[in-house]
């Protein structure tokens, strides 16, 4: 595989009798002012791209690949370009939505860990600039995937020790986080968690194909997500709490949980009316109603 070295090309075309230069391939008029984009190289073996307004760039895949970046205005143009072959290929055309006057991230790195750099474009920005959404498209030896292998990841951090991508994203006072793992070098969202009070989160675990696999409210407190255990709760004294077969008031009871007793919160219902306990000595399960839980500081489920 072509391992993707960055350099900034200076290829230019220069208009006769014109003052204005613009890049090569470039879909914008010569008579337009481009700026040349700005790009950062870091030790990891990433390179940063930003670009403002109006803005273009070529970029050194391979001794024979380039790809050719061009931003005017809303609008992101991206193409990969054989020198062996007369026409570039167009990978995208983008409409981005971001700030005003703020310019526009472009990464290559390797996200899926297979030796070739992947392309991370900025395409929208929300909750006033906390949320910064990137849509991810794997390199190939020939250039890239044509169709985006995930789109709308906020805030992308790519942890290369334990070969993941994690997002975060904020609303309100809540903030929501993913976790992406890599299966045969295709990223799979793996869980997504939600705060639910203090030291607790609400967490969904997926399979590669995209099922849910496993949802609970769980303390977090394991590094790895795959040691997290439920949550473990003391219901209040004073009153025996009913358990439903399903969450819902009209299911039949399945049984009945004495004051006191420690139940394991295992997930929660789509309403959030019912959350699915299980005895601590695994002896009873059900869904009880959430009211009936006792009222855990900043918790909301």
């Amino acid at each position: 595989m072509i391992a993707h070295s960055v350099r900034l090309a200076t290829a230019l075309i220069v208009a006769f009798g014109a003052s204005q230069v613009c890049f090569a391939n470039d879909p914008v008029a010569a008579d337009e002012v481009i700026q040349q984009a700005r790009i950062l190289d870091l030790p990891n073996g990433e390179s940063r791209v930003h670009m403002e307004t109006n803005s273009s760039g070529i970029i050194a895949l391979g001794p024979d690949l380039s790809l050719a970046l061009t931003r005017k205005g809303d609008r992101v143009i991206a193409s990969v370009q054989n020198r062996n072959m007369v026409h570039a290929d167009q990978l995208f055309d983008l409409a981005v939505k971001t700030l005003p006057h703020r310019t526009v991230e472009v990464r290559l790195l390797d996200v899926n860990f297979d030796g070739v750099r992947d392309l991370l474009i900025e395409t929208q920005i929300g909750y006033g600039g906390v949320n910064v959404f990137f849509d991810l498209y794997l390199g190939t030896e020939e250039g890239f995937e044509p169709q985006a292998a995930g789109r709308d990841l906020s805030n992308p951090e790519i942890d290369l020790e334990q070969k993941q991508i994690s997002t975060m994203q904020r609303s309100g006072p809540t903030w929501y986080r993913s976790v992406y793992l890599i299966s045969d070098f295709r990223p799979y969202h793996f869980l997504t968690t939600t705060a639910a009070g203090d030291g607790m989160e609400y967490v969904r675990f997926l399979t590669n194909d995209g099922k849910l696999d496993q949802e609970m409210i769980t303390d977090a407190l394991a590094e790895d997500p795959r040691d997290w255990k439920p949550l473990r709760i003391e219901l209040p004294e004073g009153a025996l709490f009913p358990l439903r077969a399903e969450p819902d008031d009209a299911s039949a009871t399945s049984g009945a949980l004495p004051d006191g007793s420690t139940i394991f919160v295992r997930r929660l219902s789509a309403d959030h009316k019912f959350v699915l306990v299980e005895h601590s000595k695994g002896e009873i399960k059900g869904w009880l109603k959430t009211e009936w839980l006792p009222k855990l500081e900043s918790a909301r489920f």
